[in-house]
């Protein structure tokens, strides 16, 4: 290992003499650090090459992290990582501009034991990572920049609001349905303001039941509002000359409107890093499972890991799209010849997402009637 030394006086009782004193150097070492991120602090694991190190808790700040490896591994070369989620980017920027790379990694990337999983602790968590790290087995998911994640925050929580008025409208519906009371056939499948003013207004035998219907429809007005509010919001930033251009180019493709084509560019945000259609279409999730070994193989359900926005845009779009392009159309037909009609919308669209890819990265208006 390289060493710097210094010099250092002895001034004890017998003649100076002098003394090497040798300082641990780390120059073109590789220190590994998973992180386990919490609220209230972090669990830190490290490696020293393939090695383990230690583990500590320590507080939730990245100026602790750096303070500690420059003083006990300096001139090392970094890599920290963390789980993907709640904790966002804010700790890989920070490290980042400190000089500490840092990955944010996929939490289903992280090879696990079945001991680990049977015994699971955050030490466990943070050593997982450290060892994947220093392994080389995991990579970061894209980190967009910070004015991309600012705008896709905001349709993130125009869904959210979506499933919490759906939510609000369920629990209407079952207290009703709970004392017994009939909703009129023409407002069955209705939200109108007709049909609210009908439950604030109908007879309701006791007086706490209608307090409480009313505190729901007041919740449910509540996040209408809100709703409303956003969609404003959303329709301002689709008129960002920014984003003007390829708006332009992916509402040209039947199925995709302004909104859809607003979650196509914050979701995936640069198209370039996608280095194959399959990457993006694994990015989305429109693939199926497949178990196949030898001679067997076999291909079940659409996986399970995919964009939770894209993927249920995109197969809405391709419902729309065979009505509007007679390519798409026949394909279509071709396909549930041969499976469900449900499987075959599946297959339009990943041919949808293909064309969009192409559409993005060619900067050309969409061309109906291609099959291929």
């Amino acid at each position: 290992m390289n060493a710097t030394s210094i010099f250092v006086d002895n001034y004890q009782n017998q003649s100076p003499m002098t003394k090497l004193l040798q300082f641990a150097d780390f120059t073109n070492k590789h220190i590994f650090v998973g992180i386990d991120v919490h609220k209230k602090d972090w669990n830190v694991s490290l490696f020293y090459e393939q090695d383990y190190v230690k583990t500590f808790t320590q507080p939730p700040c990245s100026d602790a992290l750096e303070k500690l490896l420059r003083r006990d591994f300096p001139g090392g070369n970094y890599l920290c990582g963390y789980e993907s989620g709640y904790s966002g980017f804010w700790i890989q920027r920070q490290l980042q501009s400190k000089g500490i790379n840092c990955f944010v990694i996929h939490a289903a990337d992280i090879p696990q034991t079945h001991k680990h999983k049977t015994a699971k602790t955050d030490a466990v968590d943070s050593r997982s990572i450290a060892q994947a790290l220093s392994a080389g087995t995991v990579t970061s998911v894209y980190i967009p920049n910070p004015e991309i994640e600012s705008h896709r925050s905001l349709l993130r929580y125009r869904d959210r609001l979506q499933r919490d008025i759906q939510r609000c409208k369920n629990r209407i519906r079952s207290l009703l349905f709970q004392y017994g009371y009939e909703i009129p056939s023409h407002f069955d499948k209705c939200w109108s303001d007709k049909f609210v003013q009908w439950l604030k207004s109908f007879d309701i035998d006791q007086i706490i039941t209608r307090m409480t219907l009313n505190h729901m429809i007041e919740q449910l007005e509540l996040l209408r509002g809100n709703f409303l509010k956003v969609n404003k919001n959303i329709r301002l930033l689709q008129k960002n000359d920014k984003y003007k251009p390829l708006m332009t180019l992916l509402t040209s493709i039947p199925g995709i409107g302004p909104l859809t084509a607003l979650y196509l560019i914050l979701e995936i945000a640069d198209m370039k890093r996608f280095e194959s259609f399959r990457d993006l279409n694994s990015f989305v999730g429109l693939y199926p499972m497949e178990y196949s070994s030898g001679e067997h193989e076999y291909k079940g359900n659409i996986t399970i890991r995919h964009n939770k926005y894209l993927r249920k845009l995109l197969i809405e779009a391709a419902w729309i799209a065979i009505r509007h392009d007679p390519a798409l159309l026949l394909v279509y037909e071709e396909w549930k010849n041969r499976m469900t009609g449900k499987r075959a919308i599946i297959k339009v669209a990943r041919k949808l997402l293909s064309r969009v890819r192409y559409i993005w990265l060619n900067e050309t208006l969409y061309v109906k009637g291609v099959v291929k």
